[in-house]
């Protein structure tokens, strides 16, 4: 069902609707109910065509304006939470897969990624305007770090994720086997 039809939109624009009503009669307070209410249309169509809603299929691996747990999957390399909530769980990635990379982007959303700390995995977090934590540290507002599980070594094969937090929060978390 789509967001447009859905009950509880209709009933937020009947209630605002209902309200601007009152608002001019006993307050002389005149809101341009019908105006806003086509901005917000406009907004949320522009927010769906820039996140694929229209032309792209919904792929397993993300999350537009909605709540999900994504496992790991071999065929994919990106993982996308854009207006939503998700878990990627990667936990149970096997140890084969190094020399591979991946991106996790959290765009106005609040994602978590679950890792296995055997494993060999970089992780590379930029932030814009959001927060990514790491069991080690938190980074605020703009930033760059990096994080390592505990099976990571120089110089040897390992898995490569970037993660890219804007406007949103990314809470990693490394679980031991």
């Amino acid at each position: 069902m789509s967001f447009l039809s859905s009950a509880v939109f209709w009933g937020v624009i009947i209630i605002l609707l209902g309200l601007s009503i009152i608002l001019k009669e006993i307050f002389g307070v005149h809101i341009p109910v019908f105006r806003i209410f086509v901005g917000l249309i406009l907004i949320y169509l522009g927010v769906k065509i820039l996140a694929g809603g229209f032309w792209r299929h919904h792929y397993a691996n993300s999350v537009v304006f909605n709540e999900a747990n994504m496992n790991f999957d071999e065929s994919q390399q990106d993982y996308n939470i854009v207006f939503g909530h998700g878990v990627i769980d990667l936990f149970k990635m096997d140890a084969s897969h190094t020399n591979r990379s991946f991106d996790v982007n959290v765009v106005f959303g609040n994602g978590t990624l679950i890792l296995n700390d055997s494993i060999p995995i970089f992780v590379e977090i930029s932030s814009a305007f959001g927060t990514a934590i790491v069991p080690d540290k938190t980074i605020n507002a703009l930033g760059k770090s990096t994080f390592t599980t505990t099976a990571y070594k120089a110089n040897e094969p390992y898995t490569y994720i970037k993660a890219s937090v804007v406007f949103g929060r990314l809470d990693i978390q490394a679980k031991k086997w």
